[in-house]
């Protein structure tokens, strides 16, 4: 099996295996790194002779173009190895795995990735307007002039709506949302 990884390693430039699963590899050789939230692409791909791979500047993983497919669909070794041998037509195994469970297994990878950063988004819009409805009734508070309260429509508006918010907020946190909790904590630091 290791002549079949170098083989493979040298048959299947990192840059085209890249652009084969539906990244655009730009001018630098970047892209957005698919194994973590990021504002700008991180992933170096490496396709020249003396070196191929890739690596990430972001969250230090990096490898082989064989370790990348094993990141990218959550497969094992000897399943990465039949995938990129399907996928590049290499003729190295027997065995053909089937195109269509393939595409079917890439497009729930996709898709499952695309689902958890909409509620990464959903996430931190919460957290956002939770923020700003907080400053607001904060800074907005009722005024008593004599006999009369003057309510702001700010402040009314705030104290509706930082309710749902944080039940929203405390909905999800128990569906699961610890661990996206703990993650987006430490993705805050680069967020602003």
């Amino acid at each position: 099996m290791n002549q079949t990884a170098e083989y493979i390693k040298q048959a299947v430039p990192m840059d085209e295996a890249a652009e084969f699963y539906g990244f655009h590899v730009n001018r630098g050789g970047y892209i957005s790194c698919p194994f973590h939230r990021e504002k700008t692409a991180s992933l170096k791909i490496y396709s020249n002779e003396e070196h191929r791979g890739w690596h990430c500047f972001g969250c230090g993983r990096g490898g082989s173009v064989i370790d990348f497919v094993m990141a990218l669909f959550g497969i094992n070794y000897q399943q990465a190895i039949l995938r990129i041998n399907q996928d590049f037509s290499l003729g190295i195994t027997n065995e053909k795995a089937c195109r269509s469970s393939l595409s079917k297994i890439a497009r729930a990878a996709r898709e499952e990735r695309r689902a958890a950063e909409k509620r990464e988004q959903e996430w931190w819009e919460a957290i956002r307007k939770l923020w700003y409805y907080r400053d607001i009734a904060e800074q907005a508070q009722p005024v008593l002039e004599g006999d009369t309260l003057w309510i702001h429509p700010f402040y009314a508006e705030a104290v509706k709506k930082l309710p749902e918010i944080e039940n929203w907020l405390d909905e999800r946190f128990q569906e699961g949302g610890r661990y996206d909790w703990n993650k987006s904590r430490n993705s805050a630091k680069t967020t602003s």
